[in-house]
Protein backbone atom coordinates (compact mmCIF):
# COMPACT_ATOMS: atom_id res chain seq x y z
CA UNK A 1 0.00 0.00 0.00
CA UNK A 2 0.99 3.65 -0.40
CA UNK A 3 2.18 4.26 3.18
CA UNK A 4 4.40 1.21 3.15
CA UNK A 5 6.00 2.31 -0.10
CA UNK A 6 6.50 5.79 1.30
CA UNK A 7 8.40 4.31 4.21
CA UNK A 8 10.94 2.96 1.75
CA UNK A 9 11.83 6.38 0.36
CA UNK A 10 15.56 6.98 0.76
CA UNK A 11 16.34 9.46 3.53
CA UNK A 12 18.31 11.69 1.20
CA UNK A 13 15.31 12.06 -1.13
CA UNK A 14 12.60 12.49 1.49
CA UNK A 15 11.24 15.99 1.50
CA UNK A 16 13.33 17.41 -1.35
CA UNK A 17 10.31 18.98 -3.02
CA UNK A 18 8.95 20.10 0.34
CA UNK A 19 12.23 21.82 1.18
CA UNK A 20 12.13 23.74 -2.10
CA UNK A 21 8.57 24.75 -1.34
CA UNK A 22 9.68 26.21 2.00
CA UNK A 23 12.31 28.33 0.29
CA UNK A 24 9.86 29.65 -2.31
CA UNK A 25 7.06 30.27 0.19
CA UNK A 26 9.13 32.14 2.75
CA UNK A 27 10.81 34.32 0.17
CA UNK A 28 7.29 35.57 -0.57
CA UNK A 29 6.44 35.89 3.13
CA UNK A 30 9.50 38.05 3.79
CA UNK A 31 8.60 40.28 0.85
CA UNK A 32 4.96 40.53 1.93
CA UNK A 33 5.85 41.73 5.43
CA UNK A 34 7.67 44.66 3.84
CA UNK A 35 10.12 45.36 6.64
CA UNK A 36 7.60 45.19 9.48
CA UNK A 37 10.17 43.64 11.82
CA UNK A 38 8.04 44.04 14.94
CA UNK A 39 5.40 41.66 13.57
CA UNK A 40 6.08 37.98 14.31
CA UNK A 41 4.01 35.42 12.39
CA UNK A 42 2.31 33.11 14.89
CA UNK A 43 -0.59 31.32 13.20
CA UNK A 44 -2.37 31.36 9.87
CA UNK A 45 -5.98 32.42 9.53
CA UNK A 46 -8.21 32.37 6.49
CA UNK A 47 -8.23 35.75 4.79
CA UNK A 48 -10.26 35.54 1.63
CA UNK A 49 -9.37 32.45 -0.35
CA UNK A 50 -6.08 31.76 1.42
CA UNK A 51 -4.53 31.23 4.83
CA UNK A 52 -2.23 34.11 5.69
CA UNK A 53 0.01 34.73 8.68
CA UNK A 54 -1.50 36.51 11.62
CA UNK A 55 1.28 38.29 13.48
CA UNK A 56 1.85 38.98 17.16
CA UNK A 57 4.25 41.25 19.00
CA UNK A 58 7.56 40.21 20.53
CA UNK A 59 6.00 39.05 23.80
CA UNK A 60 4.36 35.93 22.37
CA UNK A 61 6.17 32.72 23.26
CA UNK A 62 6.54 31.73 19.60
CA UNK A 63 8.29 34.97 18.54
CA UNK A 64 11.67 33.25 18.08
CA UNK A 65 10.46 30.68 15.58
CA UNK A 66 10.05 32.99 12.58
CA UNK A 67 13.57 34.48 12.74
CA UNK A 68 14.82 31.00 13.60
CA UNK A 69 13.27 29.61 10.44
CA UNK A 70 14.80 32.47 8.45
CA UNK A 71 18.24 31.66 9.89
CA UNK A 72 17.78 28.05 8.77
CA UNK A 73 16.76 29.20 5.31
CA UNK A 74 19.77 31.50 5.14
CA UNK A 75 22.09 28.67 6.11
CA UNK A 76 20.59 26.23 3.60
CA UNK A 77 20.31 28.58 0.64
CA UNK A 78 23.12 31.08 1.18
CA UNK A 79 20.58 33.75 0.25
CA UNK A 80 21.52 37.12 1.77
CA UNK A 81 17.85 38.19 1.70
CA UNK A 82 17.00 35.49 4.23
CA UNK A 83 20.07 36.32 6.32
CA UNK A 84 19.32 40.03 6.48
CA UNK A 85 15.68 39.39 7.25
CA UNK A 86 16.65 36.96 10.01
CA UNK A 87 19.00 39.53 11.53
CA UNK A 88 16.33 42.24 11.39
CA UNK A 89 13.65 40.18 13.11
CA UNK A 90 16.16 38.81 15.62
CA UNK A 91 17.23 42.31 16.63
CA UNK A 92 13.67 43.10 17.68
CA UNK A 93 13.83 40.39 20.34
CA UNK A 94 16.87 41.62 22.28
CA UNK A 95 14.75 43.00 25.11
CA UNK A 96 13.63 39.45 25.88
CA UNK A 97 17.05 38.82 27.44
CA UNK A 98 15.89 40.41 30.71
CA UNK A 99 12.48 38.75 30.75
CA UNK A 100 11.91 36.79 33.96
CA UNK A 101 8.14 36.37 33.77
CA UNK A 102 8.17 33.20 31.65
CA UNK A 103 10.26 30.13 30.87
CA UNK A 104 9.67 30.81 27.17
CA UNK A 105 12.64 33.16 27.08
CA UNK A 106 14.42 30.00 25.95
CA UNK A 107 12.21 29.52 22.91
CA UNK A 108 12.33 33.24 22.10
CA UNK A 109 16.04 33.95 22.52
CA UNK A 110 17.66 30.68 21.55
CA UNK A 111 15.31 30.25 18.60
CA UNK A 112 16.45 33.59 17.23
CA UNK A 113 19.88 34.58 18.58
CA UNK A 114 20.91 30.97 19.13
CA UNK A 115 20.17 29.98 15.56
CA UNK A 116 21.92 33.10 14.31
CA UNK A 117 25.05 32.21 16.27
CA UNK A 118 25.11 28.54 15.32
CA UNK A 119 24.03 28.69 11.69
CA UNK A 120 25.48 31.84 10.16
CA UNK A 121 28.29 33.25 12.27
CA UNK A 122 29.64 33.78 15.77
CA UNK A 123 28.32 37.22 16.53
CA UNK A 124 29.59 38.24 19.98
CA UNK A 125 26.57 40.48 20.53
CA UNK A 126 24.36 37.46 20.02
CA UNK A 127 26.40 35.51 22.53
CA UNK A 128 26.00 38.19 25.17
CA UNK A 129 22.24 38.30 24.62
CA UNK A 130 21.97 34.52 24.96
CA UNK A 131 24.04 34.45 28.14
CA UNK A 132 22.07 37.27 29.76
CA UNK A 133 18.81 35.56 28.82
CA UNK A 134 20.05 32.34 30.41
CA UNK A 135 20.70 34.15 33.67
CA UNK A 136 17.21 35.63 33.48
CA UNK A 137 15.73 32.16 33.03
CA UNK A 138 17.85 30.90 35.91
CA UNK A 139 15.99 33.27 38.23
CA UNK A 140 12.95 31.04 37.70
CA UNK A 141 14.85 28.02 39.04
CA UNK A 142 14.05 26.71 42.50
CA UNK A 143 16.64 24.77 44.47
CA UNK A 144 13.81 23.33 46.54
CA UNK A 145 11.90 21.97 43.54
CA UNK A 146 14.98 21.40 41.40
CA UNK A 147 13.30 22.81 38.30
CA UNK A 148 12.62 26.07 36.49
CA UNK A 149 9.10 27.41 36.89
CA UNK A 150 7.03 27.43 33.70
CA UNK A 151 4.02 29.51 34.65
CA UNK A 152 3.37 32.03 37.37
CA UNK A 153 5.25 34.75 39.16
CA UNK A 154 8.67 34.04 40.60
CA UNK A 155 7.37 35.02 44.03
CA UNK A 156 4.36 32.66 43.98
CA UNK A 157 4.63 30.67 47.23
CA UNK A 158 1.46 28.64 46.66
CA UNK A 159 2.08 26.74 43.43
CA UNK A 160 5.13 25.92 41.30
CA UNK A 161 3.83 24.94 37.85
CA UNK A 162 5.98 23.11 35.31
CA UNK A 163 4.98 21.86 31.85
CA UNK A 164 6.67 19.35 29.55
CA UNK A 165 7.38 22.11 27.00
CA UNK A 166 10.00 23.45 29.40
CA UNK A 167 12.42 20.72 28.32
CA UNK A 168 13.15 22.75 25.19
CA UNK A 169 13.99 25.90 27.15
CA UNK A 170 16.81 24.06 28.89
CA UNK A 171 18.98 24.46 25.81
CA UNK A 172 19.38 28.13 26.69
CA UNK A 173 20.88 27.18 30.07
CA UNK A 174 23.04 24.40 28.63
CA UNK A 175 24.50 26.46 25.81
CA UNK A 176 25.27 29.46 28.02
CA UNK A 177 26.67 27.21 30.72
CA UNK A 178 29.04 25.49 28.32
CA UNK A 179 30.08 28.68 26.53
CA UNK A 180 30.87 30.53 29.78
CA UNK A 181 32.01 27.51 31.84
CA UNK A 182 29.18 28.10 34.29
CA UNK A 183 28.47 24.74 35.91
CA UNK A 184 25.54 26.17 37.87
CA UNK A 185 23.50 26.73 34.71
CA UNK A 186 24.33 23.23 33.50
CA UNK A 187 23.43 21.70 36.86
CA UNK A 188 20.08 23.48 36.80
CA UNK A 189 19.21 22.02 33.42
CA UNK A 190 20.32 18.52 34.42
CA UNK A 191 18.29 18.65 37.63
CA UNK A 192 15.23 19.86 35.72
CA UNK A 193 15.55 17.06 33.17
CA UNK A 194 15.95 14.40 35.84
CA UNK A 195 12.88 15.63 37.69
CA UNK A 196 10.98 15.64 34.38
CA UNK A 197 11.99 12.03 33.78
CA UNK A 198 10.84 11.12 37.29
CA UNK A 199 7.44 12.80 37.27
CA UNK A 200 6.42 12.97 33.60
CA UNK A 201 7.19 9.39 32.54
CA UNK A 202 4.17 7.12 32.69
CA UNK A 203 4.58 3.36 32.67
CA UNK A 204 3.73 3.11 28.97
CA UNK A 205 6.11 5.93 27.98
CA UNK A 206 3.41 8.54 27.52
CA UNK A 207 3.53 11.94 29.21
CA UNK A 208 1.23 14.32 31.07
CA UNK A 209 1.45 18.02 30.35
CA UNK A 210 1.47 19.77 33.73
CA UNK A 211 2.87 18.99 37.17
CA UNK A 212 2.40 21.32 40.14
CA UNK A 213 4.82 21.37 43.09
CA UNK A 214 4.83 22.96 46.51
CA UNK A 215 7.34 25.84 46.31
CA UNK A 216 8.23 25.56 49.99
CA UNK A 217 8.83 21.79 50.21
CA UNK A 218 9.46 20.81 46.58
CA UNK A 219 6.89 18.01 46.87
CA UNK A 220 4.38 17.22 44.15
CA UNK A 221 1.08 18.83 45.18
CA UNK A 222 -1.34 16.88 42.98
CA UNK A 223 -1.09 14.09 40.39
CA UNK A 224 0.30 15.37 37.09
CA UNK A 225 -2.36 16.10 34.51
CA UNK A 226 -2.75 16.01 30.75
CA UNK A 227 -4.62 19.29 30.75
CA UNK A 228 -4.77 22.22 29.99
CA UNK A 229 -3.28 21.44 26.57
CA UNK A 230 -4.40 17.85 26.41
CA UNK A 231 -7.88 16.41 26.09
CA UNK A 232 -8.25 15.12 29.64
CA UNK A 233 -6.35 14.64 32.89
CA UNK A 234 -4.91 11.25 31.93
CA UNK A 235 -4.70 11.67 28.17
CA UNK A 236 -1.55 12.33 26.16
CA UNK A 237 -1.17 15.60 24.27
CA UNK A 238 0.73 14.70 21.11
CA UNK A 239 2.88 17.82 20.98
CA UNK A 240 3.82 17.31 24.62
CA UNK A 241 5.04 13.81 23.72
CA UNK A 242 7.05 15.35 20.89
CA UNK A 243 8.61 17.90 23.27
CA UNK A 244 9.71 14.99 25.49
CA UNK A 245 11.37 13.11 22.62
CA UNK A 246 13.12 16.19 21.30
CA UNK A 247 14.03 17.61 24.71
CA UNK A 248 15.69 14.52 26.14
CA UNK A 249 17.54 13.90 22.88
CA UNK A 250 18.84 17.47 23.10
CA UNK A 251 19.85 16.92 26.74
CA UNK A 252 21.98 13.97 25.64
CA UNK A 253 23.64 16.08 22.97
CA UNK A 254 24.91 18.53 25.57
CA UNK A 255 25.62 16.21 28.50
CA UNK A 256 26.26 12.74 27.03
CA UNK A 257 24.37 11.32 30.01
CA UNK A 258 23.06 7.89 29.00
CA UNK A 259 19.94 8.26 31.15
CA UNK A 260 18.67 11.05 28.91
CA UNK A 261 19.11 8.93 25.80
CA UNK A 262 17.15 6.15 27.48
CA UNK A 263 14.39 8.61 28.37
CA UNK A 264 14.19 9.83 24.78
CA UNK A 265 13.93 6.28 23.48
CA UNK A 266 11.13 5.41 25.89
CA UNK A 267 9.11 8.43 24.80
CA UNK A 268 9.85 7.67 21.15
CA UNK A 269 8.69 4.08 21.57
CA UNK A 270 5.29 5.26 22.78
CA UNK A 271 4.98 7.73 19.90
CA UNK A 272 5.76 5.10 17.27
CA UNK A 273 3.46 2.45 18.75
CA UNK A 274 0.53 4.75 19.55
CA UNK A 275 0.54 6.80 16.33
CA UNK A 276 -1.27 5.72 13.14
CA UNK A 277 0.60 4.05 10.32
CA UNK A 278 1.75 7.33 8.77
CA UNK A 279 3.14 8.43 12.18
CA UNK A 280 1.20 11.71 12.06
CA UNK A 281 -0.82 11.57 15.29
CA UNK A 282 -4.07 13.13 16.35
CA UNK A 283 -3.58 16.21 18.52
CA UNK A 284 -4.28 14.03 21.58
CA UNK A 285 -3.89 10.26 21.59
CA UNK A 286 -7.30 9.85 23.23
CA UNK A 287 -9.14 12.20 20.87
CA UNK A 288 -12.29 10.87 19.24
CA UNK A 289 -14.69 12.24 16.63
CA UNK A 290 -15.64 15.02 16.21
CA UNK A 291 -12.30 16.13 17.70
CA UNK A 292 -10.18 13.54 15.91
CA UNK A 293 -7.98 15.81 13.85
CA UNK A 294 -4.35 15.38 12.88
CA UNK A 295 -1.50 17.42 14.36
CA UNK A 296 1.43 18.18 12.07
CA UNK A 297 3.17 20.18 14.82
CA UNK A 298 3.73 17.03 16.89
CA UNK A 299 4.79 15.15 13.77
CA UNK A 300 7.32 17.80 12.69
CA UNK A 301 8.91 18.13 16.14
CA UNK A 302 9.12 14.36 16.46
CA UNK A 303 10.62 13.89 13.00
CA UNK A 304 13.40 16.33 13.82
CA UNK A 305 14.00 14.75 17.22
CA UNK A 306 14.05 11.21 15.83
CA UNK A 307 16.63 12.13 13.21
CA UNK A 308 18.98 13.31 15.95
CA UNK A 309 18.12 10.30 18.10
CA UNK A 310 19.15 8.06 15.19
CA UNK A 311 22.59 9.67 15.19
CA UNK A 312 23.16 9.33 18.93
CA UNK A 313 21.92 5.75 19.16
CA UNK A 314 23.09 4.48 15.78
CA UNK A 315 19.63 2.93 15.35
CA UNK A 316 18.29 3.27 11.83
CA UNK A 317 14.68 2.70 12.85
CA UNK A 318 14.48 6.24 14.20
CA UNK A 319 15.64 7.62 10.87
CA UNK A 320 13.12 5.38 9.11
CA UNK A 321 10.24 6.60 11.27
CA UNK A 322 11.24 10.23 10.73
CA UNK A 323 11.44 9.66 6.99
CA UNK A 324 8.00 8.07 7.08
CA UNK A 325 6.57 11.18 8.77
CA UNK A 326 8.11 13.50 6.20
CA UNK A 327 7.03 11.39 3.23
CA UNK A 328 3.49 11.01 4.58
CA UNK A 329 3.07 14.74 5.08
CA UNK A 330 4.48 15.48 1.65
CA UNK A 331 2.04 13.01 0.05
CA UNK A 332 -1.13 14.07 1.88
CA UNK A 333 -2.69 17.30 0.60
CA UNK A 334 -4.81 17.60 3.75
CA UNK A 335 -1.63 18.07 5.78
CA UNK A 336 -0.19 20.74 3.48
CA UNK A 337 -1.10 24.36 2.95
CA UNK A 338 -2.60 25.15 -0.43
CA UNK A 339 -1.02 27.14 -3.24
CA UNK A 340 -1.34 30.80 -2.36
CA UNK A 341 -1.22 30.19 1.40
CA UNK A 342 1.66 31.75 3.34
CA UNK A 343 2.69 28.58 5.20
CA UNK A 344 3.85 25.17 3.98
CA UNK A 345 2.13 22.80 6.40
CA UNK A 346 -1.48 22.77 7.62
CA UNK A 347 -3.56 20.60 9.97
CA UNK A 348 -3.16 22.31 13.34
CA UNK A 349 -6.86 22.73 13.97
CA UNK A 350 -6.55 22.24 17.73
CA UNK A 351 -4.41 25.40 17.89
CA UNK A 352 -5.95 27.62 15.24
CA UNK A 353 -9.49 26.33 14.67
CA UNK A 354 -9.40 25.33 11.00
CA UNK A 355 -8.22 22.29 9.05
CA UNK A 356 -6.14 24.47 6.75
CA UNK A 357 -4.39 26.56 9.40
CA UNK A 358 -1.02 26.11 11.01
CA UNK A 359 1.24 27.56 13.70
CA UNK A 360 4.75 28.88 13.16
CA UNK A 361 6.52 26.19 15.19
CA UNK A 362 5.15 23.55 12.81
CA UNK A 363 6.95 25.01 9.80
CA UNK A 364 10.05 25.74 11.90
CA UNK A 365 10.52 22.14 13.03
CA UNK A 366 9.58 20.63 9.69
CA UNK A 367 12.22 22.66 7.90
CA UNK A 368 14.70 21.71 10.61
CA UNK A 369 13.83 18.04 10.02
CA UNK A 370 14.36 18.46 6.27
CA UNK A 371 17.78 19.96 6.95
CA UNK A 372 18.63 17.09 9.28
CA UNK A 373 17.72 14.56 6.58
CA UNK A 374 20.58 16.16 4.64
CA UNK A 375 22.94 15.84 7.61
CA UNK A 376 22.69 19.47 8.75
CA UNK A 377 22.68 19.07 12.52
CA UNK A 378 23.59 21.53 15.27
CA UNK A 379 27.11 21.44 16.72
CA UNK A 380 27.74 18.46 18.98
CA UNK A 381 25.48 15.96 17.25
CA UNK A 382 28.26 14.04 15.52
CA UNK A 383 28.62 14.98 11.91
CA UNK A 384 30.73 11.88 11.28
CA UNK A 385 27.47 9.89 11.14
CA UNK A 386 25.55 10.77 8.02
CA UNK A 387 21.86 10.06 7.37
CA UNK A 388 22.04 10.62 3.62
Amino acid sequence: MLLRSLALVAAGAAGADLKARFEQTYAKVVASLAGNFSAFPSKTTQQGAHFQWESSDDTIWTAGFFPGLLWQLASSTGDSVFEQAAANWTAQLEQAKTRTTTHDVGFVVFGSFGNGWQLVGHNETYKSVIVEAAHSLALRYSDKVGMTRSWGDIGDNQHFRVIIDNMLNLELLLWAGQETHNSTLIDMSVSHARKTAKYWTRADGSTPHLCVFDPTTGALQTPCTGTPQGLAANSTWARGQAWAIYGFTMMYRYTREAEFLANAEKFAEFYVKASPEDQVPLWDYDAKAPQAFKDTSAAAITASGLLELAVHTGKSQYKDEATKIIAAIEADPTLLAQDGDQAVLAANRHDCDADGCTIIETDYYMYEALRRVEGQFPPGVGSEIQLV
